[in-house]
């Protein structure tokens, strides 16, 4: 059997980079009601890839793509807490239990949370720094004996995550569309990966589109059908740069490297 390692330094140096972007990405996607960390580590996982310096190793176990992932998947749990207690909104389905337990022992999550119930506000935020310290020791310790499901043969893992998906699929509405809808999608995201298509964009554009939809047509009424107000909106506006830069960034970046140092100085 293979031993296991944990991350040496000189991994720690290649992804610390990564660590920081992913984390803010997390942080960020986990403020936002309903997205989720399933989100935040699709789109860390992206961004860790289009920045990457050797975006060929994604997909056969870049320390890049793990830390990327992992990263933005563990910072949204702590931005999920925050339209939870501030809002009453469950920025996760994981918040939603936690705002459910709150409400059954009659505390209202809110504005009114941090005035009127102060010092419960705060225990919450010392349990979790607490919470997030110890888990630094848990995960130390513990990470050869976890990583270890890694060691399951794909002859086996892979029958068992199959029925799951298509239990879990059947699951939602009882509906057997929904079932027909998960294997075709299995089929059209295997001809991507076999032909060099990223899943993870349209992954994302499914999970979000709908949501995507409703707040634009929610803006439109709000503006009177003036789509072009959206642009005189200082926030809104702010998430159409960052929407660039995503978007744009990392190419322009590699071509601005890439310039000849003697252009730059005119000789």
């Amino acid at each position: 059997m293979k031993a296991i390692k944990l991350p040496s330094r000189e991994d720690y140096r290649r992804v610390w980079r990564t660590i920081l972007r992913s984390s803010g990405i997390g942080t960020f996607i986990g403020i936002l009601p309903a997205e989720g960390a399933t989100v935040a580590s699709m789109i860390g996982y992206n961004e860790a890839r289009r920045w990457s310096k050797n975006p060929e190793e994604f997909g056969k176990g870049s320390v890049e793509g793990i830390a990327g992932s992992e990263a933005a998947n563990n910072s949204a749990t702590g931005g999920a807490m925050v339209p939870t207690l501030a809002l009453g909104i469950p920025g996760s389905p994981t918040a939603a239990v936690i705002l459910a337990g709150l409400m059954v022992h009659g505390l209202q999550p809110g504005p009114t949370m941090f005035t009127e119930q102060a010092n419960f506000a705060y225990t919450i935020f010392w349990a979790m720094l607490l919470v997030n310290v110890t888990f630094i020791f848990v995960g130390l310790f513990g990470a050869k004996l976890f990583a270890r499901v890694t060691f399951v043969p794909v002859q086996i893992l892979w029958p068992i995550v199959f029925a799951f998906s298509i239990i879990g699929a059947y699951a939602l509405d009882q509906a057997m569309l929904d079932v027909y809808i998960a294997l075709a999608s299995g089929v059209v995201g295997f001809f991507m990966r076999r032909f060099g298509f990223s899943v993870v964009p349209l992954a994302i554009g499914l999970i979000l589109g709908g949501m995507l939809e409703k707040r634009l047509g929610q803006s439109l009424i709000m503006l009177d059908d003036q789509w072009w107000l959206m642009f005189t909106r200082p926030l809104t506006l702010l998430f159409f740069v960052l929407t660039v830069l995503a978007l744009f960034g990392p190419s322009l970046w590699r071509l601005f490297k890439q310039r000849d140092p003697l252009e730059s100085t005119g000789e």
